[in-house]
């Protein structure tokens, strides 16, 4: 389902090597040429190589490769040539960073900006077996946990991110502990041992954006892979910064599409807790935005919302289907501004005004 992993590529054992020797970061953009310039700086200077690094575009044609040529020349490039989501995008850098022979794959979001020693810390905590995601903070507010650790509701059927209450009853009770185990990590930043990435498998295409990291960490569970979250590497997230105009529509299709198979594949097959999940994170904020006002902004969440439910009803899976492509653009397109109180309308204009 995952697609077959290349044979591990012999390579000499380096000693003394720096911590991070072996380690490929693959950062995956699509229209987001200056937060993906902004990330590989952000790399660079966390003393990567840059021959460490592996940018795939996903058809973005915005001259990318050659800004990184200007910015890095022996930073890799790919081009994929389409949208093949996040899963897709990724599964090509991974495949191609473990044929080179890589210790160690990262993937990282292009919305991201790596903090001084993340990566050795990253590397440190990455034993045979084990996967592990840094702590993620807000970009604009540093300070602020974004994901620290994660957990799986069973009864409601969904992965979220422990709540800041939980992340400080967890720090009070180890208040010196460096490992945060977790019941799933966060995609914009996992980092495993090559061997590891082999006994998992890729990204599943089939959720092509939003729950595949659950997906991954899920099957990685079941494995015996440990999962934790290093209190000692930080990075810093611009959330959702890929998730406008159109891309927000969008969300709302995959959000709730990928959340049914989720749910139904490695959490439970009973409806209820599904049915939940529904009423809870997705019904209710359609239902918060309409209420608020926002009666418009609130019915095409609840649209798209419904045709991702439609579409894992009918098992329908990948990028969304191009009719969904172009309602969301129609749906996005900027409305025009009404014309002032005390002016006729073009339409109406008799000709008689100067």
């Amino acid at each position: 389902m995952t697609g077959r992993l290349p044979d591990p590529a012999p390579a000499a054992a380096v000693e003394n090597a720096p911590a991070t020797d072996g380690l490929h970061v693959v950062i995956l953009s699509w229209h987001g040429r200056e937060d993906t310039l902004r990330c590989v700086r952000s790399v660079l200077a966390d003393g990567l190589a840059p021959a460490q690094v592996l940018v795939v575009d996903n058809g973005s044609g915005d001259g990318l490769g050659d800004a990184l040529r200007e910015l890095a020349p022996e930073v890799r490039f790919r081009q994929t040539g389409a949208n093949l989501g996040f899963t897709g995008g990724m599964n090509h850098g991974i495949r191609a960073c473990l044929a080179e022979g890589a210790r160690h794959v990262c993937v990282l979001n292009n919305d991201t900006e790596v903090t001084p020693g993340m990566f050795a810390a990253l590397v440190r905590h990455a034993a045979p077996g084990t996967a592990v995601s840094p702590e993620v903070r807000y970009l604009d507010e540093p300070e602020t946990v974004w994901f620290g650790g994660g957990a799986v509701e069973a009864d409601r059927g969904w992965p979220r991110h422990l709540t800041p209450a939980e992340l400080a009853r967890d720090d009070a009770a180890e208040p010196g502990r460096v490992l945060r185990e977790s019941a799933t990590l966060a995609g914009c930043c996992v980092l495993a041992p090559a061997a590891t990435w082999r006994q998992v498998g890729l990204f599943d295409p089939a959720y092509f954006l939003l729950f595949e990291d659950a997906d991954w960490s899920a099957r990685a569970r079941a494995l015996g892979v440990r999962l934790v979250v290093a209190r000692d590497a930080v990075l810093l997230h611009a959330v959702s910064a890929s998730f406008t105009g159109p891309s927000h529509l969008l969300s709302s299709y995959y959000y709730a599409r990928n959340a049914m198979r989720y749910t139904r594949t490695r959490v439970t097959r009973r409806p209820a807790p599904r049915l939940r999940f529904v009423r809870d994170q997705l019904a209710r904020p359609a239902l918060r935005r309409v209420r608020s006002g926002a009666v418009r902004d609130g019915a095409l969440e609840a649209l798209f919302t419904a045709a991702g439910l439609v579409a894992d009803a009918v098992r329908l899976y990948g990028p969304a289907p191009a009719a969904v492509l172009r309602s969301a653009r129609w749906a996005a397109r900027p409305r025009p501004a009404p014309a002032p109180a005390d002016h006729p309308h073009p339409a109406a204009d008799d000709g008689t005004r100067t």
